[in-house]
């Protein structure tokens, strides 16, 4: 711009960029950032026009901010030319994630209060997850890292439960969900994210769908093909590639093994039966043919059907072949849309276990496995073993799987928080994401009971900022069940512990001189072997009795030792 505006001595001409046609200006202004386009519209009225085009505001829009709530509803906006509002968005994000920054350094300098700015804060939606992030890696650069970083963590992980937790809620209230399945389980990676910005509902989605692309690249006649050959085409694409199944030599029952995002995005791609299952199946969808997990005992397949007829015309099988008369009992169409309950027929039920190989799996086998593997289920059971399942039966079923690999991680592992798996995920995020999801979606009452009393104790020690979570999503579960508050949990005391500890100053707690010596059976400086668990620890501190936040002692159910919290409690390292 300076050389712009000087003059020349041989035309005397003054070379201005508002003296520019207005296309120019914009086409030179897209290319300056949202600082730099507000100091150039206060420079004339006219650079204010053309600083105000909706499609340099559209640009910076979508380039400064990545993640997004559904409320904006992005996708259809990028789409629209009449939406006009680009600037006033941009305005509306920036705003966001400046309280955001101000809530978080508020949190950082002040103990008192903090769950209540955390709220503040988890109020704008998922898209201030960018700013969020963006304080995790400037974190460094400030004078206080580690709180910043902590804190900044902190709320982002409430901030990616409650996006899984308003996902699996969609799920359970509407019909129209597309996907419920692939959805449902998506939402157990936003559990384990910790600070990535990859890995959420909508990176698993484009993740499948880049597997889509490749298969029809690699198939380009596909859609040509009958449902049949679709079907063995996609397995022996996944399983060439190893999008499915699990490497030789890689343990069976990783956690890394069990989630959906993980296995799509992670290095190695190793998927359990039931998550290869998924994967398979959402590939399969993508080709007009019906792919759904069933839910076979010990061993999840894949059961695929043609295509649903669009009229009452005679349905077809799986080779695109006419229905003999006496099979037409078994395809769904309009005026028989209870088909799919009957005894399946291999003509129009293809069955298919794309974590061992890319070829069918006989009906007759599946069978007769039955005998040996459910030998008293009965006969209605066995028939729902061989049908599509449920959405909510595959993510109950995932979550049991989490749990179990949880219950085989070493015990030495747990206690440091870590996982055998190679990508690091938190056993407590991992068993917290399984947990909530059986709250979410109780098989029966009785589940649902013990579920809550596992997810309270697991809040209660390692997620008392999630607060906003458990309010919204899990006490209105608590209706009629008296031992977590009754009248919609708003009485649950373990809230009302949390709220008031939130509320109260922070003071340091120091022994007093009234405990008898004699009581405490071990000095600081001890080492000693753990008699159960066999791990090796160093008292650093010690109190006469429980002296824990009430919370604490709720969760861990000291009350229900033989001496309770009247007896010395040690600090170990």
């Amino acid at each position: 711009m300076t050389q712009l505006n000087r003059t020349s001595s041989a035309t005397g001409y003054s070379a201005r960029l508002d003296s520019l046609p207005v296309e120019v200006i914009q086409a030179i202004l897209q290319y300056l950032d949202v600082q730099s386009l507000n100091a150039t519209s206060c420079v004339s009225s006219q650079l204010r026009a053309a600083a105000s085009e909706q499609l340099i505001w559209k640009q910076l829009v979508l380039s400064d901010f990545t993640f997004w709530d559904a409320v904006h509803d992005i996708r259809r906006k990028k789409h629209d030319s009449t939406f006009h509002d680009w600037k006033d968005l941009y305005v509306v994000r920036y705003t966001a994630n400046v309280a955001t920054h101000r809530a978080i350094q508020e949190m950082v300098n002040d103990p008192i209060d903090r769950l209540s700015k955390a709220r503040r804060i988890l109020d704008h939606g998922y898209g201030i997850k960018d700013a969020l992030i963006r304080l995790i890696r400037d974190a460094p650069s400030t004078d206080f890292v580690l709180a910043q970083k902590y804190w900044a963590h902190t709320v982002l992980g409430c901030l990616n439960r409650a996006q899984a937790l308003e996902q699996w809620t969609r799920i359970r209230f509407r019909s129209d969900v597309s996907h419920p399945t692939e959805l449902a389980l998506a939402c157990l990676d936003m559990f384990i994210l910790s600070s990535s910005a990859d890995g959420d509902v909508d990176d698993t989605f484009r993740r499948l769908n880049s597997y889509v692309a490749a298969v029809r690249e690699n198939h380009p006649d596909i859609d040509q093909q009958t449902p049949r050959t679709k079907a063995v085409m996609v397995a022996e694409f996944l399983r060439r590639n190893k999008w499915v199944g699990i490497d030789e030599g890689r343990d069976y029952y990783s956690i890394e093994n069990q989630f959906l995002g993980l296995s799509v995005r992670s290095t190695h791609r190793n998927s359990l039966p039931l998550i290869s299952a998924v994967i398979y199946c959402y590939v399969c969808r993508a080709f007009n043919i019906r792919a759904q997990p069933c839910s076979y005992p010990m061993h999840i397949h894949a059961v695929i059907q043609p295509p649903l007829s669009t009229d009452d015309s005679a349905p077809l099988d799986l080779d695109n072949n006419p229905l003999p008369r006496n099979d037409m009992s078994q395809a769904e169409t309009p005026s028989n849309p209870s088909a799919s309950s009957e005894t399946p027929s291999d003509l129009t039920h293809l069955y298919m276990d794309p974590f061992n190989s890319h070829t069918a799996v006989s009906l007759t086998s599946l069978t007769q496995q039955l005998s040996f593997v459910a030998p008293n289920a009965s006969r209605t059971q066995r028939a729902s073993y061989l049908q599509p399942a449920s959405p909510r039966s595959l993510l109950i079923r995932s979550a049991h799987n989490i749990i179990n690999s949880v219950r085989a991680t070493p015990f030495d592992a747990i206690r440091r928080n870590i996982s055998t798996s190679t990508e690091n995920i938190s056993i407590y995020d991992a068993a917290y994401a399984a947990l909530f999801s059986l709250v979410m979606f109780p098989s029966t009452p009785h589940s649902l009971a013990e579920a809550l009393e596992d997810l309270r104790r697991h809040y209660a020690h390692h997620y008392i900022e999630d607060l906003r979570n458990y309010e919204n999503h899990i006490l209105p579960l608590t209706a009629g069940l008296g031992s977590f508050g009754g009248d919609r949990g708003v009485s649950d005391p373990l809230v009302q512990i949390v709220r008031k500890e939130d509320h109260d100053e922070k003071k340091p707690k120091r022994r007093a001189e009234r405990f008898k010596t004699e009581e405490i059976k071990f000095k600081i400086g001890t080492v000693f072997r753990h008699r159960r668990q066999n791990y090796t620890a160093v008292v650093y501190g010690w109190d006469g009795h429980c002296d824990m936040e009430e919370r604490w002692i709720v969760g861990n159910s000291v009350d229900s030792l033989p001496r309770g919290r009247g007896q010395p409690f040690y600090n170990a390292l």
